[in-house]
């Protein structure tokens, strides 16, 4: 009974002293939560500190940052117009109808480098390739033509070790067209001649020569086998009182004597005076005969007028036949060659397959590698100049490469085609191959061009980069401080707050220099003190 007992309190005591435990517990945790409410207000600000930044040494160099693009090189696009075969039939078709372009093989790769003289598509059967040279090609190049074209032809055959000859410069005679001729060899195919026009043109040129030529001979056999005349032995006394006229002479056929002779004398080319005073044989011969000398020189002059005209006919009839000979042979077609601005060239488009037919450019070269234009604020306009160094960062790549200033253009204003087009080449040259809106954000800018150190990487093809440029403002290294350290008070005098390490403050003042990238130059004033390493209040 008594264990039971004892049990019973002892379970008792315990079921008190938990019940006691909780109720103080429960008390204790209400105490220590607050409502949000209470929290707030029994929250209060933070204890101010203060925001420091070192004084450093260093040398001051003001930066230009701006903008720029990465071109993609200066693009030559290859359009066939019309196919001309090897033969000069200029793609007529049997029926005569216009032969169809198509494109019959693709002989390079996309992205392949190409020298001149090297074949690059097919069309309709015929070689497509590209010369060097910076005059765009915008005519056939024909025997007997000059200009400066034809002397960048010669100039770029030159270069491929295919002389000229005798050929003038600018003139594209036999030499051009032997070089032309070798050409076409090398590369595997026949050389394309003007066709069945010339050949024909040279036909009847000739012709025509052979044609004048025998007029001029037949003039020339009629005029030497005239015979001419002999005095009989009755014109003695013709002879005795004037004399007989002499051929193609005077014509004074004696003024005496018999009929017949004066008659005779008067048949050969003369001036006409024949038989005009002769008294001797019958009076009515001696004017037989002046009329037979007047029929005589009249036939002769006409006869040596002809011959002139003959002779003259005849010389124009050389120059023509040498003028048709001139046009008529080996020729270029703008259809198959084209002149890029510099070779060896990348293919960086061939948007025809084998079958397409040709209705725009088969191919798409591009030269120079990548060319940087730089967007300047036209307000910095004296602030940079040619030869000034540069740093270009692609953030996209996470490059960074070197150069210096080539050149700085006018401004130019995005969408103003007369801006844009007052520029030549150089920087402004990437600019107007854009969209003229979209260039620069549609801001005006000076255009920049940039001369690299090494050359381009291919990879900043189409790039946008940042160009920042540099200048020393300082020879050598100086104490500098954050601007926002600088303070003036109503005494104008400049000064810095230095802190202490252990957490006091003194003011310092200083003498500002120059500024550059946020950081002022700070010489100390008289009997102060200040150093590289110092930290000063730039706020709170």
């Amino acid at each position: 009974m008594a264990s039971a007992l004892t049990r019973r309190r002892r379970t008792a005591i315990s079921v008190a002293v938990a019940a006691a435990l909780l109720s103080t517990g429960g008390v204790i945790g209400s105490m220590s939560i607050k409502s949000p409410a209470q929290a707030l207000a029994d929250s209060g600000p933070p204890k101010a500190s203060l925001i420091t930044a070192p004084v450093v040494e260093r040398r001051m160099i003001k930066s230009i940052v701006f903008r720029g693009d990465f071109g993609t090189g200066r693009q030559t696009e290859i359009t066939p117009t019309g196919a001309v075969a090897a033969d000069g039939e200029s793609g007529e078709g049997e029926g005569g109808g216009a032969g169809r372009l198509v494109v019959t093989k693709v002989l390079v790769n996309p992205g392949a480098k190409v020298g001149a003289a090297r074949p690059l598509v097919e069309v309709s059967g015929r070689p497509v390739f590209a010369l060097p040279g910076p005059l765009p090609s915008y005519r056939d190049l024909l025997p007997g033509r000059r200009g400066e074209d034809i002397a960048q032809l010669q100039d770029a055959l030159a270069g491929l070790g295919l002389s000229r000859g005798g050929d003038p410069e600018g003139y594209f005679g036999a030499g051009t067209q032997g070089a032309v001729e070798r050409l076409y060899r090398r590369m595997g195919y026949a050389a394309p001649v003007t066709g069945p026009r010339t050949e024909d043109a040279v036909t009847q040129a000739r012709a025509a020569l052979e044609e004048k030529q025998r007029q001029v001979d037949e003039l020339v056999k009629g005029r030497t086998e005239r015979p001419t005349p002999r005095p009989t032995a009755d014109a003695g006394d013709a002879r005795g009182a004037g004399g007989a006229g002499s051929a193609e002479g005077a014509g004074s056929a004696g003024s005496a004597g018999s009929a017949d002779t004066a008659g005779s004398a008067g048949a050969v080319d003369t001036s006409g005076s024949a038989g005009t005073s002769g008294s001797a044989g019958t009076s009515g011969s001696s004017g037989t005969s002046g009329t037979s000398g007047t029929s005589g020189s009249a036939t002769s002059s006409d006869t040596a007028d002809a011959l002139r005209r003959a002779r003259k006919e005849l010389a124009a009839a050389r120059v023509a036949y040498g003028e048709a000979v001139a046009r008529d042979g080996v020729m270029i077609p703008m259809s198959e060659m084209v002149f890029a601005a510099r070779l060896p060239a990348r293919v960086t488009s061939l948007p025809l397959a084998v079958g397409d037919d040709v209705e725009g450019p088969v191919a798409v070269l591009t030269s120079g590698g990548p060319r940087l234009t730089g967007y300047l604020d036209p307000a910095l306009k004296g602030r940079v100049t040619t030869g000034t160094r540069v740093e270009i960062t692609s953030e996209a790549l996470g490059t960074t490469a070197t150069g210096t200033v080539g050149s700085v253009g006018a401004q130019v204003t995005p969408g103003d085609a007369k801006s844009r087009t007052k520029e030549s080449g150089g920087a402004a040259g990437q600019a107007r191959q854009d969209d003229a809106g979209t260039v620069n954000g549609g801001v005006p800018f000076l255009p920049v061009s940039v001369v690299p150190d090494k050359p381009w990487s291919e990879q900043l093809a189409g790039q946008n980069v940042m160009i920042k440029i540099s200048s020393a403002l300082t020879d050598g290294k100086v104490l500098a401080v954050p601007q926002a350290a600088m303070l003036t008070g109503a005494d104008a005098r400049t000064t810095v707050t230095v802190l202490a390490a252990d957490g006091s403050e003194r003011r310092v003042v200083v003498i500002a220099g120059v500024s550059a990238d946020g950081m002022v130059q700070i010489t100390p004033g008289g009997g102060e003190r200040i150093a590289a390493g110092d930290r000063v209040v730039i706020g709170q």
